[in-house]
Formats: C-alpha cells, structure tokens, sequence
C-alpha cells in the first residue's frame, strides 16, 4: 500500500473512487434515488493550498481510498473533514481509520482543536465515525446534487 499526497493530477481516479463509493447508496437509500453525477469542481476545495488530502494506492497503482480536510466556515480551529472513501472492495481493511488516524494528527499540528463533517442520514458510514468517538452535532442540509439529506457529525481532537 502506498500513502501519498493528492493533487490535481489525481481527480479522474478521485471521481471514479467517489462514483464506485456512492453506488453502494443504492442499497440503502429511498427508492428511486439514482447516483449523482459529480459536477465540474466538485473536489476543489479541498485541493487548494490550505487543504490536506492523502489517498491509498494498491498495488496496481490503484487509488482505493482518501480522507480530507480543508479549513471549516465554523471558526479558525475547527477541520472540515471530507472525501472519505474507501473502494467497496476494500471495506473492513482499517484503510479509512488509518487515513483519519493521519489527518487527524495533521490537524493537531495544524492547531485544530475539533473537526466536523458531513454524512449522508442514515448512510452506513455513521456507524463507522461513531465508532471513532464522533457524534451527530445536530446541523442537517440537503445536499442539491447528492439528492440527499445530510447530518453533521463533530469530534474533538486530542
């Protein structure tokens, strides 16, 4: 497994990961629902210079998992967490635990003091950020191309 930095270079594999990640929606979510299709710039943020973005690479060469952070519009301290993906192949493996575990020491040199992000309302993930200590910290929004709602999940770092 190689662990590296992201980069513009990198978003075709980052929009495959995200399409492949957000099929297995399909087994969850109400019916009729259908896989968004990420618009132009979708990523952007958290490509920029002030953002952290590292992905896994197999063996092959392959990306098969990323977690982000950008600064949050909430305060100076606090990390907005994002692209957490993880190839469906690869799920249960402790490759997303493992890139959260990094950006999150990351944020702690950064002088973060919390972090919050984004999940789908009843999307498997939750389990996986409670299971870290996350809790749902009350904000909701629909997501307009997603086409789904969202609830935010906030943690303090250590």
């Amino acid at each position: 497994m190689n662990v590296r930095a992201l980069g513009g270079a990198d978003l075709d594999a980052l929009t495959d990961l995200a399409r492949a990640c957000d099929e297995t929606y399909l087994e969850w979510t109400p019916k009729g629902w259908t896989v968004p299709i990420a618009p132009t710039g979708w990523a952007n943020k958290y490509l920029q210079p002030t953002s952290w973005i590292e992905g896994a690479f197999d063996e092959d060469g392959r990306l098969v998992a990323t977690v982000a952070f950008r600064p949050s519009d909430v305060a100076a301290d606090v990390a907005h967490v994002g692209l957490v993906f993880t190839h469906p192949s690869r799920w249960r493996e402790g490759l997303a635990g493992m890139l959260l575990s990094r950006a999150e020491a990351e944020m702690v040199i950064r002088g973060y003091i919390s972090e919050i992000l984004w999940t789908p309302d009843g999307a498997p993930a939750e389990s996986f950020y409670q299971a870290r200590g996350w809790e749902r910290d009350g904000r909701t929004e629909w997501h307009p191309w997603v086409g789904l709602q969202m609830v935010g999940y906030a943690r303090d770092l250590p």
